[in-house]
């Protein structure tokens, strides 16, 4: 059961159209950081620099950035056994691989820029230091990882992405612009933080579930998980789920992760299901968005006994980057939606295409 995760993102480019936009998402970067964990990390400081990008973004924000090729009329790109290829042979290919992408990028970068000259506000190298420092945060999380594996996580996650010093600029900018557009439209509510304190602290249920396409072939394997003596239930429960279950937990016979039954990441008739169940029994069908459900209940797992008070602060902090983040997200949306994006190159207008269509 694929569950949305709360770890954040960062924003390269957004658009209403399907597959026309781009993000990378910090519960992907988090995983490749516990990757790169287990296999173990070197601790030499001789690689690139993964935030060379950070003082050309600084330098925009400041008004002094300068462009490195000011012409496709400049000199030759590269030479091959001496002889020059032309920007001519070169635009039209790097158009076509990733011209949907770089169009997207400099659309919404240009949108939040004319945003704020309207809005009368501006972005600063302090505002891009603090996308810098919550990137380093995030990546690092409650892990024990020294500041040399940081950096060298972020370099691979860089290289894999494709973000060079200038796209890797144009990330901080556009998230420093969208952050700054949302930031007084940001309120946690009392009664959020108390929900979040119940969801990460309070009681947890341990289940197995069993996905399939039609309500009928849920209602045959419930028959058969209930068929037989009660101490056989979980185990033939397990087996239906491994042999039947459309859900990606089928392999581990459909057990999940614990969650809170007011966890409202997970889809609400399955959480409902779950808090009536006592443990061992299975309950009744569900219907999901994929498909129908079966829910069997393992056990209930009492909370950590961390109180409110403890750790409101930091459930306050999650909540509001939480809204910022789905703020942002809108505010991308929107602009990108009623922008009216003419496309001429030929290379180009391919790539969007082709895009619009993943």
């Amino acid at each position: 059961m694929t569950i949305p995760s709360d770890l954040g993102m960062i924003y390269t480019t957004h658009s209403s159209k399907a597959g026309f936009w781009g993000m990378i998402g910090l519960a992907g970067m988090v995983g490749l950081v516990a990757i790169q964990l287990a296999a173990g990390c070197s601790q030499s400081n001789s690689g690139p620099n993964a935030f060379r990008g950070v003082e050309r973004a600084e330098q925009y924000a400041e008004g002094t950035s300068g462009r490195r090729i000011t012409s496709v009329n400049a000199s030759a790109p590269l030479s091959i056994n001496g002889e020059a290829v032309s920007w001519d042979t070169i635009l039209p290919r790097l158009g076509e691989a990733a011209g949907g992408l770089v169009v997207e990028e400099v659309a919404l970068e240009r949108l939040l820029a004319s945003e704020l000259t309207r809005r009368d506000m501006s972005i600063s190298a302090e505002d891009l230091d603090r996308e810098h420092q919550w990137l380093l945060t995030t990546i690092a999380g409650t892990r024990q990882v020294n500041e040399t594996e940081v950096y060298q996580l972020i370099s691979e996650i860089r290289r894999r992405r494709g973000l060079g010093p200038e796209r890797y600029a144009s990330l901080l900018r556009r998230n420093a612009m969208l952050r700054a557009l949302v930031r007084d439209r940001v309120e946690v509510q009392p009664e959020q933080v108390e929900l979040a304190w119940r969801v990460q602290h309070g009681e947890r249920v341990q289940t197995r579930i069993i996905v399939t396409p039609t309500q009928r072939e849920a209602q045959q394997l419930r028959v058969q998980a209930l068929a037989g003596d009660a101490a056989g239930i979980e185990v033939r429960f397990a087996k239906l789920a491994q042999t039947h279950s459309t859900d990606n937990s089928a392999p581990r016979g459909g057990l999940i992760e614990p969650f809170s039954t007011e966890d409202p990441a997970y889809e609400e008739t399955i959480r409902k299901a779950a808090a009536l169940l006592e443990p061992g029994q299975v309950g009744p069908i569900v219907a999901i968005r994929n498909g129908f459900a079966l829910v069997y209940l393992d056990a209930r797992l009492p909370g950590d006994g961390v109180t409110l008070d403890e750790t409101r602060t930091t459930l306050t902090e999650q909540l509001r980057q939480r809204q910022e983040r789905l703020l942002m997200d809108a505010l991308a949306t929107q602009l990108l939606a009623e922008a009216r994006v003419n496309v001429i190159d030929p290379s180009l207008s391919w790539s969007v295409r082709a895009g619009e269509g993943r």
